[in-house]
């Protein structure tokens, strides 16, 4: 007979999860494999998950000892495993990994679920760190080859099941990243996901349509650093989507997600045609703004499907994520150290500046609710020396503590002994729960053992409001984050106060997030190398509150203009990175053209860049030396004459007139157009004459007249971005003469007319692939004409328009068009 448990309220009393443990681990043992697999699915599983998350593993009674574990022969075994769960942790309670094997069918799920879902281990020491790593590693590489061995055996489903719905990654590597062990849970929650869906179909014509999938908009971490990537989106150029799993639920919920043009509520939506819905809405980009490491179940497993064309994970997740759905990972230079690209299964997409921002609201004025009690835990570890104290204040997650970080903490105490230690290891920002008793234990246990007193460590929280972690950031002396998985959002509340922060520099994003945000602002002599110099700076502030006013006078004096805390410059910076993404798009989408199929492409870092030319500039293009002849060295990958392209930025006044262009020692004719792209100043084209390619190398000379820029020493000419060399075959002149089917105009004189009023378009043989340049030939209108080609609106300027795939072009005039013909020619850029 299977006891009827149910679940218990939330805000039972600590002695009532305690006897709901015990009770639980009585009668797991003696209900049989088959019996105990249906009950978990029901109330008496409820209760067992709502206990294991209660964190009481890190909280055994005294009073109430763990059961004893059978050897794995006994039956009685695998319950007992699953009762032993709720009292120590897995790699404890299973070392051997192999016994798995022998698990019975009906309990596979929940063993693996309850093994996978682990909790916050807090370890004894860096030893068992290694043990407790080396174990979880062990744990994925068996679920694999027991998943591929056979993936239709009803065993491999129920192993998939237990792993998409426990496969947090949170706790399991606080110190190194293991990219094998990433790529297994990718490949893993992709074999659960299925399918990575249909190919997706040509591109509509329209903006860039660039998508934030988010669990929801409410006030935390991750909402206000999803927000500064919605500011000062350009709206003539990007549809925002914001696609929201969880709906809305708050008016300030619904504030945020006003920022993005369109919002998507999945809440609605059944869950297996999720990926279907966001693939109807034919999406450019799609970012992943939440922790895909951090959680289990949908949200990672979208994203190992294929929703859009490129998909990007931010530094939400604080390592590489593993996903085969994901294409790239947004983070940037003063984020990274070293071989960036041999830590991400992504490709990394570096951005200019840090990768991070955040939108905070107003530091509260008004004491918040919290702050008397804030006040009196403050005053009760003060007492614990016997002078003036000097708070230090760490409010790491329970997930990013380490033997090691205590032990450099400790030492701080050890070596600075008027310093008290407050903790945070839960707060408003994380979705985690954490047992603050446990780690106060951890934390007392260990100073005792060095002989310190333990009355020095107290844990603060968890509070229910924002303001309460700004109210306690104002009250410290000094900030301790944490390492090797350094903080990010935690260090806002202390920098804004002028708090000094204490960080250590690593190389991976996770490790080195914390330091890149103190070295933006001009904080380096607070970033330490090392853990002993981490000590010795935090030691040497602690013992000079002198030094310590000096720190926090210059943290506020510099604190309004750091970058992690203006969206818009942020905004603007991350969109550099959307267009990058949708120029490769474009080009891809330009090789279904076979003429574009056979262009030479580069930028300004490509190869044939010869004399007379500046360095490469950081963002990307390259000035000419001005009054000096550049040189480019390109091949002919075809046959024929050609169309030579480059695309200009930043074109000096007067310049147009004294351009010329050579190649193979020939005065070139060429036309300066408007740019293609926004960033760019100018087109020039060029149409090349066979003869001048015959070679299979194109010798090309670009020459500007000199002018000097505000602050540069060099004789500048013009700045190159991206070039192309293609085939001219395909250019397409349509006049009146051409048999063509239109409506709307009139044939007059050899030319096309059009009545004010009226709509003319034109038919093409066959539908444009790839974009075009469009020039009306002798056009002549008293107001500016409208065009609109492939169901969209397009920008013209002086008879000129870059046009999406299309089979048809329309144009339109108040006051009546005339003109001599049509020109469609490919472009490569």
């Amino acid at each position: 007979m299977i006891p009827v448990l149910r679940p218990l309220p939330d805000d039972v009393t600590e002695a009532a999860w305690q006897e709901a443990r015990r009770r639980l681990a009585l009668i797991l043992p003696d209900i049989p494999p088959i019996g105990l697999a249906t009950a978990l699915r029901g109330g008496l599983g409820a209760l067992y998950r709502q206990v294991a998350a209660r964190e009481l593993p890190a909280l055994p009674g005294e009073d109430d000892p763990p059961p004893d574990l059978p050897m794995p022969a006994d039956p009685r075994f695998w319950p007992g495993l699953l009762a032993r769960l709720l009292y120590g942790w897995p790699h404890r309670c299973l070392p051997d990994i192999a016994a798995l094997d022998h698990c019975p069918p009906p309990l596979l799920e929940p063993v693996i679920r309850a093994l996978l879902d682990t909790g916050l281990p807090l370890d004894a020491d860096e030893a068992e760190t290694a043990r407790r790593e080396a174990w979880f590693v062990d744990l994925v590489r068996w679920i694999e080859t027991r998943v591929l061995d056979n993936p239709q055996h009803p065993d491999a489903r129920a192993l998939l099941r237990g792993f998409l719905e426990a496969s947090n990654f949170l706790a399991h590597f606080r110190g190194r990243t293991d990219p094998e062990t990433l790529a297994r849970r990718g490949h893993l929650l992709a074999l659960a996901a299925g399918t990575a869906g249909p190919a997706l179909h040509p591109r509509k014509p329209g903006r860039m349509r660039l998508g934030f999938l988010v669990l929801d908009t409410e006030d935390r971490t991750e909402t206000r650093a999803l927000l500064p990537f919605l500011a000062g989106l350009d709206r003539t150029r990007t549809e925002s989507f914001l696609i929201l799993l969880h709906g809305i639920r708050s008016d300030t919920a619904r504030s945020n997600a006003s920022m993005a043009e369109r919002t998507l509520d999945l809440s609605g939506v059944p869950e297996p045609e999720r990926a279907d819905y966001i693939r109807g809405f034919d999406l450019d980009i799609l970012v992943f703004a939440n922790n895909l490491l951090g959680r289990a179940g949908t949200y990672p497993r979208l994203a190992c499907q294929r929703l859009a064309r490129r998909q990007v994970a931010t530094i939400a997740s604080p390592a590489s994520t593993g996903l085969p759905g994901i294409d790239q990972f947004l983070t940037s230079a003063e984020a990274e150290a070293g071989d960036s690209a041999g830590r991400y299964t992504e490709t990394p997409l570096m951005m200019e500046g840090l990768p991070v921002c955040f939108t905070e609201p107003p530091l509260p004025v008004h004491r918040p609710p919290e702050a008397d009690l804030i006040d009196r835990q403050l005053a009760d570890l003060r007492r614990a020396v016997a002078g003036p104290a000097t708070l230090l204040l760490a409010a790491a997650h329970a997930a990013k503590l380490t033997p090691a970080l205590r032990e450099c903490w400790l030492s701080v105490l050890a070596r600075a002994p008027d310093s008290v230690l407050m903790l945070l290891p839960g707060n408003p920002g994380w979705s985690v729960p954490v047992e603050g008793r446990a780690v106060l234990r951890w934390m007392r246990d260990a100073a005792v053992a060095r002989g310190l007193d333990p009355r020095r460590i107290a844990v603060a929280g968890p509070f229910r409001e924002r303001a309460a972690l700004a109210h306690l950031a104002r009250r410290a002396d000094i900030f301790l984050d944490s390492f090797p998985y350094a903080g990010c959002a935690s260090l806002i509340d202390p920098l804004r106060a002028g708090t000094p922060v204490m960080a250590l520099e690593g190389d991976s994003q996770k490790e080195r997030q914390g330091a890149a945000l103190l070295r933006s602002i001009g904080l380096d002599g607070l970033v330490a190398s090392d853990p002993a110099a981490y000590a010795d700076i935090a030691v040497a502030l602690s013992q000079d509150a002198g030094a310590r006013e000096v720190w926090r006078s210059r943290i506020l004096s510099r604190i309004e203009a750091a970058p992690f805390l203006d969206p818009a410059d942020f905004g603007r910076r991350a969109a550099a990175c959307w267009e990058l993404l949708f120029r490769e798009i474009m080009e891809e989408e330009a090789q279904a053209d076979p003429l574009a199929a056979e262009a030479l492409r580069g930028d300004a870092r490509s190869e044939g860049f010869g004399e007379g030319w500046h360095a490469t500039e950081a963002a990307g293009w390259r000035w000419s030396v001005g009054g000096e002849t550049a040189w480019l060295v390109l091949p002919v990958p075809f046959a024929g004459p050609g169309i030579l392209e480059l695309a200009l930025r930043h074109l000096p006044p007067g310049a147009r007139k004294g351009l010329r262009l050579e190649i193979d020692g020939r005065p070139v004719p060429h036309r300066l157009l408007l740019a293609p792209d926004p960033a760019e100043a100018a087109l020039l084209r060029a149409a090349v004459p066979e003869a001048l390619l015959a070679g299979g190398l194109a010798d090309i000379a670009l020459y500007a007249p000199p002018h000097m820029a505000p602050g540069d020493p060099r004789p500048l000419g013009v700045a190159l971005s991206r070039f192309a060399l293609h085939p001219a075959a395909g250019t397409l002149r349509i006049d009146a003469a051409s048999p063509l089917l239109a409506t709307g105009w009139e044939i007059v004189d050899g030319l096309f007319r059009l009545k004010p009023g009226r709509t003319g378009t034109i038919f093409l043989r066959q539908p444009l692939a790839g974009r075009h340049l469009l020039v009306l030939d002798g056009v002549q209108a008293d107001a500016p004409p409208r065009l609109s080609a492939g169901g969209q609106e397009i920008p013209l300027q002086d008879g000129i328009a870059y046009l999406p795939p299309c089979d048809r072009i329309a144009l339109t005039s108040p006051s009546g068009i005339t003109l001599e013909a049509l020109i469609l020619s490919s472009v490569a850029l």
